[in-house]
């Protein structure tokens, strides 16, 4: 089944992405399935494509670039892995806020309110849960700073297992 995502690729200078991509080669087992990324919209099917992408073009249309600086690496779980994650401090709201904007109209009956949302870039899984934890402590205790910017939001579709990216639009607003 063809589930429909909204990812932001953020833009980072390359000792950043070059550390971003390291770290995830090592750490996390998805690694090949997608480039770094915060999750904008999460998996949904039964979504029509067309109408998906109007919305996202009109959202985009609404939102500037968005600046951040990750300077925590944060311990995330589900009921089978745990997961390191790069969470920002400067601009968790705005990133947020593009979160709430995506979840109106097309989207709206697909938002999960079990789970709070936090903007983060995924570098690292495992069953491991000790493990995820010891590399947050070790990422936090180093001093760690990530800045970039989210200047776009890319639609992609994930089918048997293969992330595909459809059509990506620049945030203009």
């Amino acid at each position: 089944m063809k589930k429909l995502f909204t990812l932001a690729y953020p833009c980072l200078g390359a000792p950043d992405s070059d550390f971003i991509e390291a770290f995830r080669r090592q750490h996390d087992g998805q690694h090949p399935l997608a480039k770094a990324h915060f999750t904008m919209a999460f998996g949904c099917a039964g979504i029509d494509e067309q109408a998906y992408l109007l919305h996202l073009e009109e959202v985009a249309r609404k939102q500037g670039p968005i600046s951040f600086a990750c300077r925590y690496a944060m311990l995330g779980a589900d009921a089978a892995h745990a997961y390191a994650y790069l969470v920002p401090d400067e601009g968790y709201s705005s990133l947020s806020r593009l979160h709430d904007a995506l979840y109106r109209q097309v989207l709206a009956p697909t938002l999960r309110l079990d789970i709070p949302y936090v903007p983060h870039i995924t570098i690292g899984s495992s069953t491991n849960r000790a493990l995820m934890k010891s590399l947050c402590d070790e990422l936090n205790q180093g001093g760690l700073e990530i800045r970039g910017s989210v200047d776009r939001l890319t639609m992609v579709a994930l089918e048997n297992g293969v992330l595909t990216d459809l059509t990506s639009a620049r945030l203009s607003g």
